[in-house]
C-alpha cells in the first residue's frame, strides 16, 4: 500500500492533490473487488448486503462500501470519507486475514517490522490529541468513549482501549501535562493487527483516529 500514499511526512489529506476518495488509487479498489464477498466478510468481521456493498464498522459509524460503484457512504454525522479514511477501509477489506483478534495488546514497535517503521516520519500522529487533551484527560476519555472505546484502569494516566475495526484493537494512553513535561499519548494494538493492515495502512488508521479524537 505504500506506493498509494503521497512522498510526505505528513498527513496524506494535507496535500491538495490527496483529499478524497476519488483519489484512493484504482488498484485498491481492484484488490479488494478481487477478493470474494464471503471470504471478505469470514476474514474482516464486516457484512456484506447485495445491492449495497459492504458495511464495515469503523469507530463509532457503519461505512458503507460499494466496490463496484467505488463509493463509501458515510454514516449520518460524520464527516465525508476522505483519503486516508477511504485507504484504510479499502485496505482492510482487501487485506484482513482469518484471524480475529488475538486478545493481547502490544506496542506498535513489538508488531512484525513496526520498530523500523514507525519512525521518522511514520511515527504515529500524537500531537493534535495532545494539543487538545493535554491540559483535560477526562475530556480525552469522554470523546474516546464516544467514538467507542471504554476506560481502562492501567495506573498512571487516562487509559482507554476501543475497536477501530472489527478485528483490530486498539489502546491510548494519555498522560496530562504538568510544570515539567508536555502532555504524551501512546498507542497499543492487537498482537494480529498487521495481519489485518499492513503497517503503513495501520500508520494512517492512526492519522484517522487521532483527528477523530481531536475533533
Amino acid at each position: 500500500m505504500a506506493d498509494n500514499l503521497p512522498n510526505n511526512p505528513a498527513r496524506p489529506e494535507d496535500v491538495k492533490l490527496f483529499r478524497s476518495v476519488a483519489d484512493v488509487a484504482p488498484t485498491l479498489w481492484e484488490d479488494a473487488l478481487a477478493v470474494e464477498p464471503a471470504v471478505v466478510v469470514r476474514n474482516s468481521g464486516v457484512r456484506f448486503e447485495d445491492g449495497r456493498g459492504f458495511i464495515v464498522p469503523f469507530m463509532n459509524g457503519n461505512y458503507i462500501v460499494d466496490l463496484k460503484a467505488r463509493t463509501i457512504e458515510t454514516p449520518p454525522g460524520h464527516k465525508p470519507a476522505g483519503f486516508q479514511k477511504g485507504l484504510v477501509l479499502l485496505t482492510y477489506l482487501a487485506k484482513a486475514q482469518d484471524l480475529g483478534l488475538s486478545g493481547k495488546m502490544v506496542t506498535s514497535r513489538e508488531l512484525n517490522g513496526g520498530a523500523m517503521f514507525f519512525t521518522g516520519p511514520h511515527a504515529l500522529m500524537t500531537e493534535p490529541v495532545t494539543e487538545k487533551f493535554g491540559a483535560a484527560p477526562e475530556d480525552f476519555l469522554a470523546r474516546a468513549e464516544a467514538l467507542g472505546f471504554k476506560p481502562e484502569n492501567q495506573g498512571a494516566g487516562f487509559a482507554c482501549r476501543g475497536l477501530v475495526l472489527p478485528h483490530i484493537a486498539v489502546g491510548c494512553v494519555l498522560h496530562s501535562e504538568d510544570d515539567e513535561f508536555p502532555a504524551e499519548l501512546t498507542y497499543t494494538f492487537d498482537s494480529y493487527s498487521h495481519y489485518h493492515m499492513p503497517l503503513d495502512g495501520l500508520w494512517a488508521m492512526i492519522n484517522v483516529l487521532a483527528e477523530e479524537l481531536a475533533a
